[in-house]
């Protein structure tokens, strides 16, 4: 019986999510789970779905990786510098700034700045400058590797930031919300690189300023540790969310082809919302 309960749950909460979604203009793609197990929800979760900045997450991983194999140090500095080579052809391009999301770093450039602090605004505030230094410094093919060694299915690292010669030949950034759902679990279990370099990585995430997608639908003093992502018409985020009981969830919301992103962002926060409601119910006893 207690099997049948817990999958009429699941059912309930597809059923909300989908009731959210249904008729409202553009793609969702959702994934939601308890720590350590399947999904409850997993709405269009295998639909390959533009990244966005949650691709930096990657970056980071990479980083966390070279950290333990001794080829990269979190006191390494690297001078900032506003021009990349594409990974396709001969040519070179440089990031616009007003596109980007953290102009202090645009001020260092000349400068050497630490590792440690590049992978914090990339993360935390969604520095793409800070990223296209990271990848340059990590290369585009190492991170490859690692998702792959990692297992990481769903998830499609392609280039830097604004590479645009290399998105004309199709070389793009994609995500599925599995992927990142099961990227998550592994990360919330201490199974990315190791534990520490987990928990790190979730120590970063977890200073997130930009929250306009998961953390609206929860109570204020709620810890979510994640990643949002923003293009034109998309809006992404990831996270752990942590309920006061000690027991968590994952959560990935994407979303393309928003012509209204304000009202595609409402429909995001009623998901969270919802999630949160029914997982809040359901651990609360433990």
């Amino acid at each position: 019986m207690a099997l049948l309960g817990g999958a009429a749950r699941a059912e309930g909460l597809t059923d909300s999510v989908a009731r959210i979604t249904a008729g409202q203009p553009g793609t969702f793609a959702v994934y939601a789970a308890q720590s350590g197990q399947t999904p409850d929800v997993c709405l269009r979760c295998d639909e390959p779905i533009n990244a966005a900045s949650t691709i930096k997450l990657f970056v980071l991983d990479a980083a966390y990786a070279a950290f333990r194999e001794g080829t990269l140090k979190q006191d390494e500095t690297i001078v900032v510098h506003n021009r990349f080579h594409s990974l396709v052809g001969p040519g070179s391009f440089a990031l616009d700034q007003k596109e980007d999301s953290y102009d202090p770093l645009y001020a260092e450039v000349g400068r050497p700045v630490t590792v440690r602090e590049l992978l914090r605004v990339m993360i935390q505030y969604s520095s793409n400058l800070a990223t296209n230094l990271m990848v340059e410094r990590l290369g585009v093919i190492q991170i490859r590797g690692v998702v792959a060694q990692q297992g990481l299915d769903g998830i499609t690292f392609g280039r830097m930031i604004e590479d645009f010669d290399a998105d004309a030949k199709g070389i793009r950034n994609r995500v599925t919300a599995r992927g990142l759902g099961g990227f998550l679990q592994k990360l919330d279990r201490g199974a990315i690189i190791g534990p520490a370099e987990s928990r790190a990585m979730i120590g970063i995430m977890l200073g997130q300023t930009f929250n306009d997608i998961i953390p609206p639908g929860l109570p204020a003093d709620t810890q979510v540790a994640h990643k949002t992502g923003w293009v034109n018409g998309v809006r992404n985020d990831a996270a752990i969310v942590f309920l006061p009981n000690g027991t968590h969830y994952i959560l990935v919301e994407l979303s393309c082809g928003l012509p209204d992103e304000a009202a595609g962002i409402k429909v995001l926060n009623a998901i969270s919302r919802t999630v949160f409601l029914t997982y809040h119910h359901r651990l609360r006893g433990r």
